[in-house]
Formats: structure tokens, sequence, C-alpha cells
């Protein structure tokens, strides 16, 4: 990382397709199951719903689609490696994630040596936070671990991830490891095609 900048106190992970292997979400299935739009996001899908039982019965289903998501997750390359060294490094390590809670715990049963216990903090949409792209899941790690938006790194695989970042003015990283023509217009400070590329970063 640049002299310029301050140094890195901690790093911000996206979940799934970026700790764990791309796929096991499926979204233009679960989309079409829900009668989502293709071009529209599966949360704010959600928040147009304005039919109670119309709402709760589509967010039962989504969690149904994660669940079996998660028991199928298994790590990204690379991903438990990177966060055991920057433990070692005395970096902070956290989750942020459009996903439940309860999915991402779960999928994390299919971690080892990593665990939950080997974050920081993990913040989900159970949080009270509004959802990538919003900064505001950035900003409420950045306080609860006691760093700087600045003293941040947020990875991820998808355009919200970087759009997060960048709205609560910490430092992103864009992990594309086949040149994703979906992502050519993301704006981040860096891409990566390993995980393990980003201890280079780092140092």
């Amino acid at each position: 990382m640049s002299d310029t900048h301050p140094p890195i106190r901690a790093v911000l992970f996206d979940f799934d397709g970026t700790l764990t292997l791309p796929g096991a979400l499926d979204f233009p299935a679960i989309k079409q199951d829900l009668g989502c739009p293709p071009d529209q996001a599966l949360l704010e899908y959600l928040d147009t719903l304005h039919e109670p039982e119309r709402r709760r019965a589509a967010q039962a289903r989504l969690a149904f689609f994660e669940s079996q998501a998660a028991r199928r997750s298994r790590p990204n390359a690379g991903a438990q490696e990177l966060v055991a060294w920057l433990k070692t490094r005395r970096v902070a390590v956290a989750i942020l994630t459009r996903n439940s809670r309860a999915s991402v715990l779960c999928a994390l049963e299919n971690f080892n040596p990593v665990n939950a216990d080997s974050f920081d903090l993990i913040v989900t949409r159970d949080d009270p936070v509004a959802p990538k792209p919003s900064g505001q899941g950035v900003l409420f790690a950045a306080r609860a671990l006691g760093v700087k938006p600045a003293e941040m790194l947020m990875v991820g695989d998808f355009i919200f991830d970087c759009q997060a970042g960048r709205a609560a003015g910490a430092r992103t990283v864009l992990l594309d490891p086949h040149d994703d023509p979906r992502l050519a217009a993301a704006c981040c400070d860096h891409r990566i095609r390993l995980l393990a590329e980003l201890q280079t970063l780092l140092d």
C-alpha cells in the first residue's frame, strides 16, 4: 500500500464468493423463484413487496436457499491462510455481507481451522445497517473495531463491495479471478485474481 495512506488496521471481507468458493448461491435461480427481475438486487426487491404475507413468504424462501447454499459452501482458495496471516500481523479481520447471520455461521462450520471465532466482527443484514452498496456497514464495522475508515480495506467480488467501501472512505480491493466483463465498470483501488495477492498489497 502507498506510504501516502495510513496503515491498514482492519480488513473487511465480503463472504459469499470472496471467502467462500463462488457458485454456492445461484442468484439467477433464486431471483426466478422469488419473481425478482434479473436486473434487480434481491434485498431491494424484497423491500418493494408491501404485502406483509407476501414479503414474509419471500424472506422465508430466501432463507431456505441461503441455508442450502451455506451447507454446500467451502473456503475459497487461500482464504483460511489469508485470515491466519492477517491475525499474525495483528490486523483485525471482519466480515460484511448481505447474507443472514445464520447462513454465515452455518457456512463457517465448513471451514477448518478458521471458524466464526477467527473474526473480530461479523456484520450481516440482521444488523441495524443498510446493506451494501450503502457504506453504513463499513462505518459500523469501523466504529466497532475502533479504527478509522481510511485504515480499513474492503475486499469483495462484486461492484457493491467497492461501492460500499468507497462510500465510507475505506480502500477497496476487487477479487476478479476471471476478468468478468460485468465488473469492468467497478471503481476500486486494486484488482486481484487470487486472495493470496492481498498479502503482497499489504506488504
